[in-house]
């Protein structure tokens, strides 16, 4: 699954920064106090909108990816690229993203994130 070059460009500056130990804390911190994922489904415009769409990319695709055996494999496809381009982090730190959200509204809010976020949509 190939990401948009402009989502690509936008994960690598948000979420990994200078690179740096204290911009990855505070980075691993706005995760964990701002809970940047939807409550409801109705929600997620406005949970986007708030955190922009890194920071709640970067959470789904953490619990899809913990959660792999839970999707199909598009939707794991995603979250990996996702995950691939925060470098900046730590495997045992990636938790702080985790989202305590049930599999199918995880899989109908990644749905539209793919199909905003890679080249030619997603099905």
């Amino acid at each position: 699954m190939k990401l948009d070059k402009t989502f690509e460009n936008e994960i690598k500056k948000i979420a990994n920064g200078d690179g740096g130990r204290e911009y990855r804390f505070a980075f691993i911190n706005e995760l964990k106090k701002n809970s940047a994922a939807p409550e409801k489904r109705y929600e997620f415009a406005a949970t986007t909108a708030k955190y922009g769409r890194v920071k709640v990319s970067i959470c789904i695709a953490a619990t899809m990816s913990q959660n792999a055996y839970r999707y199909e494999s598009e939707q794991i496809q995603w979250a990996t690229a996702v995950m691939n381009l925060w470098t900046n982090i730590y495997e045992s730190s990636k938790s702080a993203a985790f989202i305590n959200q049930h599999p199918c509204v995880l899989a109908d809010l990644s749905r539209g994130l793919r199909n905003l976020t890679t080249e030619g949509g997603a099905a």
